[in-house]
């Protein structure tokens, strides 16, 4: 009985040792490489966004950020924009589809958690939602968008005077450094 129970745990333990390695090469590994060769969104991208004024032009201070795209249409983003103060915007979840060919479409939303004091000069946020859509255009490595961006008060209603912006920007997929053995 005592052989017949290490031969079956023996089995058990193969069994199990075989499925996770499967599962590590599908979900974890070269991920960036996989993404990279197919050419596909799905990843994580270090973008640039150039926002203007959707009804004069005028550009606004551009800023970076990271996004990443996750199998199954989610996406993530951080910011890091000095627009918005410490801890005053939360981190954007969302989704995305493909679209056709290389383009593909986007749309997150952020917390804002408090309005921006009336002594901080700038853009005056207001406590509420930044709901943010982007269409997105791949080639390779690189990526480029056009975006719109709504401003929303806690109940999801639009601003009056409404709070939107635009942008253009860039992207470059960030990169597997590779492990060092």
């Amino acid at each position: 009985m005592n052989a017949k129970l290490r031969s079956t745990s023996s089995v058990v333990v193969v069994l199990v040792l075989v499925l996770a390695g499967a599962l590590v090469q599908s979900f974890g590994g070269n991920a960036a490489a996989q993404s990279n060769s197919e050419g596909t969104l799905q990843g994580t991208w270090r973008v640039q966004i150039n926002p203007i004024n959707c009804q004069t032009g005028a550009p606004l201070p551009s800023f970076s950020a990271l996004v990443s795209y996750a199998r199954g249409g989610t996406l993530t983003e951080v910011v890091n924009a000095a627009a918005f103060l410490p801890g005053q915007v939360t981190p954007g979840l969302g989704v995305w589809s493909h679209t056709q060919a290389n383009a593909y479409k986007a749309v997150w939303e952020v917390f804002i958690l408090f309005d921006t004091p009336p002594a901080v000069p700038g853009f005056p946020f207001k406590r509420g939602v930044q709901r943010l859509m982007r269409d997105i255009e791949v080639h390779g490595d690189q990526m480029t968008f056009n975006a719109t961006s709504q401003f929303l008060d806690p109940d999801g209603n639009p601003f009056i005077p409404a709070r939107n912006t635009c942008a253009s920007g860039t992207g470059t997929r960030f990169e597997d450094v590779g492990s060092e053995d």
